[in-house]
């Protein structure tokens, strides 16, 4: 039984192989004959076959061109916002100097003297009411050099100079003396220095200085230093202590013009 169950399946997958095998040398005869006497079927069959092939090639080629277009585009985009970030903030950087430039000797040539030089540090990173900037001896700049702030408003002097920094002291340096003037009968006076950039001046009875008065500092040009804010009139004393309100905040200095 076995046996006849072993033959049975042979014969029958053998049928199947014979009828596949006969099956695929048909046709491959009949390949062969349709290529002797037609062989232009077959160009006619490729012809399009090969048509639609570079089409599509053609197309993904135009796709990848422009995705490596717009790669190209976008970097470039990228690279120009880049500059034009740079140049703005150049352009912001150039227009805070020239205003503080401006702000400093005015808008007249005539007012442009000495050196312009940066404030390093100023109260409170500098011991109170001095300053340090970034010019020196090799700027020619020397001890006793009138030093002023915006709008030419004179703040003090030179103390001592570096090649490359100078520190200055400032009128409202604590204890400190200068000679001034006040009003416009330019009656002198002595200014103390208050510290934090104030100043006071005792002065006679006899001065008949009032709150308002502008204040000058002597050989320093025509710019005031400040103005008179409070007058302590004790009808008992021969003297009357004037408080004196300066024009600049020396918390605030950023740039100063030295003459030399």
């Amino acid at each position: 039984m076995k046996k006849q169950f072993y033959r049975r399946n042979k014969a029958l997958f053998s049928v199947r192989m014979f009828s596949f095998g006969t099956a695929v040398l048909a046709f491959g005869f009949f390949v062969l004959f349709v290529r002797i006497v037609m062989p232009g079927v077959f160009s006619f069959v490729e012809v399009p076959a090969l048509r639609v092939g570079t089409s599509l090639n053609a197309s993904v080629a135009t796709v990848m061109n422009i995705f490596a277009d717009k790669q190209a585009l976008v970097h470039k985009r990228d690279s120009l916002m880049l500059k034009n970030t740079i140049l703005e903030n150049e352009n912001r950087a150039l227009t805070a100097q020239v205003q503080n430039l401006t702000t400093l000797v005015g808008t007249s040539t005539k007012n442009t003297y000495g050196v312009v030089a940066n404030v390093l540090s100023r109260p409170p990173e500098s011991p109170y009411d001095t300053l340090l900037i970034d010019a020196g001896s090799a700027d020619a700049i020397a001890v006793g050099n009138s030093v002023s702030a915006q709008g030419g408003v004179p703040v003090g002097k030179i103390s001592d100079v570096t090649s490359h920094t100078a520190h200055v002291v400032l009128f409202s340096s604590p204890a400190k003396k200068t000679n001034a003037w006040i009003g416009a009968s330019r009656t002198p006076i002595t200014l103390s220095g208050d510290g934090a950039g104030a100043f006071s001046s005792e002065v006679s009875r006899q001065i008949s200085a009032t709150v308002g008065e502008l204040v000058y500092v002597s050989g320093n040009g025509s710019a005031p230093i400040g103005v008179v804010a409070k007058i302590d009139n004790d009808s008992a004393a021969v003297t009357v202590v004037l408080h004196i309100r300066p024009f600049v905040n020396p918390f605030s200095i950023m740039m100063a013009n030295v003459a030399r």
